[in-house]
């Protein structure tokens, strides 16, 4: 029974080694083309950006408003989920009389 469960064991650690490899190469594979397609969008930006100065519209602070109010109902409605009811639980006690 014990060997098994050892070799057993063994197959899986060997299967869970392999999949974090592959893992792993896809990863490095995703990151280095992430990394030259900012290269890639740096330069364009860089070079057709036009110049423009840091002017504080209306439009921004209204952004910025629905932006902290949407945080806030995320905030407020996973708090209502979250947080304990203790009507909703029933006691230990039970009257089978």
């Amino acid at each position: 029974m014990a060997r098994s469960y050892s070799k057993e064991r063994a197959a899986l650690r060997d299967a869970a080694q392999s999949a974090f490899g592959r893992q792993r190469d896809v990863l490095k594979t995703a990151g280095r083309i992430l990394a030259g397609l900012s290269q890639l969008a740096g330069r364009r930006i860089v070079t057709k950006a036009p110049v423009t100065t840091n002017k504080s519209s209306v439009g921004d602070f209204i952004a910025a408003g629905f932006a902290v109010a949407l945080v806030a109902g995320v905030a407020y409605v996973a708090w209502q989920v979250l947080r304990t009811d203790d009507n909703a639980w029933t006691g230990d006690e039970f009257d089978v009389d």
